[in-house]
C-alpha cells in the first residue's frame, strides 16, 4: 500500500475515532443526573430527596430524577455500578458504598443537634419480653435453648447492626443460638415482640413509645451514633464545588433539610447542613467489619 493510500486510512480512522468520541460524550450528557435513596414503609422518600434533585437540576442545567430502591442493599449496588450521582442512604449503606466504590464522595450531612434534656436523638435500643436483665441472657440460653430477635434489617445500624453487636460481644458462643427476624421497619419491632411469647429486640430509641407495652422491657442503649451522610458521585459532578455551593445556598440548604426531615426521623431536630467530619465513623466501620 502507498505511503498516500495509508495517510488517507489513517485520517478516515481518526476521524472515526473522534465521531465516537463525541456521540459517546453526547450520550453520557444527555443522561439524567440521578438523586437515589431506598424505601421505607408509610414514608415518602421521593418527595423527601426532591428538594435535592431540584437544587442540583438547577446548577448543573440538568435533568434530575430521583430513584428509591427496595432497600438499602440495593442502593448500595447502585452506588458500586456508577448508575447514581447523589445518594442519601442510612448510616450502613452509607459505610458500604464509601468501601465497595472510591468515586463515591462525602457531600454533606445534617448536623447532629445539641443534646437537651438527656432525650435520645439517634440511638438504638434492646428490648426484651420475659428477660428482665441483659446479664441474665447467657445463662437463659444455656441447654440449647433459642431466641428470636425481631429487628429492622441486617444492614440498619440503630435497627440491626449496633444491638447486634452488643449480643455477638456479650454472648460469644451462645451468639449462633439468636435467631434473627427482620421486619422491615423500625415500627413493626415493637408490635412483633408484642406477638411472640418471648425474645428480644433492636430499634432504634426515637421509634418507642413513652411507655412501653407491660412484658417488656429496655434492657439496654446504645451511645449516640453518626448520621448516615450524603453521598456524590465524582465521576459525573464536580462534588469539590457543589459542596460549598450548597452550604452558601441558606434558602436552599434549608429546603434541602426539611426534605430530608421528612425522611428520616432521626434529622428532626437537626438545624443545618454541615461537612462531613470522618471520626465518628471509624469504630461504626470496624463494626461492620467485624460482623462479615
Amino acid at each position: 500500500m502507498s505511503e498516500r493510500k495509508v495517510r488517507h486510512w489513517s485520517l478516515l480512522l481518526h476521524r472515526s475515532f473522534l465521531l465516537l468520541l463525541l456521540c459517546c460524550s453526547l450520550q453520557s450528557a444527555a443522561r439524567p443526573l440521578v438523586v437515589a435513596t431506598y424505601a421505607y414503609p408509610q414514608i415518602n422518600r421521593e418527595a423527601a430527596v426532591t428538594p435535592l434533585a431540584t437544587w442540583l437540576a438547577a446548577t448543573q442545567q440538568r435533568e434530575v430524577i430521583v430513584q428509591v430502591a427496595r432497600d438499602p442493599a440495593e442502593l448500595v449496588l447502585w452506588a458500586r455500578q456508577g448508575s447514581v450521582d447523589m445518594v442519601v442512604p442510612n448510616l450502613v449503606a452509607y459505610l458500604q458504598i464509601q468501601q465497595q466504590q472510591p468515586a463515591m464522595l462525602d457531600f454533606v450531612v445534617p448536623a447532629a443537634p445539641m443534646q437537651s434534656d438527656s432525650k435520645p436523638q439517634y440511638t438504638s435500643s434492646l428490648l426484651a419480653k420475659k428477660l428482665p436483665d441483659l446479664t441474665q441472657l447467657p445463662s437463659w440460653l444455656q441447654q440449647g435453648r433459642t431466641l428470636t430477635v425481631f429487628a429492622v434489617w441486617p444492614d440498619s445500624a440503630s435497627g440491626g447492626l449496633i444491638g447486634r453487636a452488643e449480643l455477638k460481644t456479650r454472648l460469644a458462643d451462645q451468639f449462633s443460638q439468636l435467631r434473627f427476624e427482620y421486619v422491615g421497619s423500625h415500627q413493626a419491632v415493637l408490635p412483633a415482640l408484642g406477638k411472640a411469647s418471648e425474645g428480644l429486640a433492636i430499634v432504634a430509641t426515637a421509634a418507642l413509645p413513652a411507655t412501653l407495652p407491660a412484658g417488656i422491657s429496655e434492657i439496654w442503649r446504645s451511645a449516640e451514633l453518626p448520621f448516615g451522610p450524603l453521598l456524590c458521585n465524582s465521576q459525573t459532578l464536580p462534588c469539590e464545588a457543589l459542596r460549598p455551593r450548597l452550604m452558601a445556598e441558606r434558602a436552599t440548604a434549608t429546603a434541602v433539610l426539611q426534605g430530608l426531615q421528612q425522611g428520616w426521623v432521626e434529622f428532626q431536630h437537626s438545624r443545618t447542613l454541615v461537612t462531613v467530619d470522618t471520626r465518628p465513623y471509624q469504630a461504626i466501620r470496624a463494626l461492620l467489619a467485624e460482623q462479615k
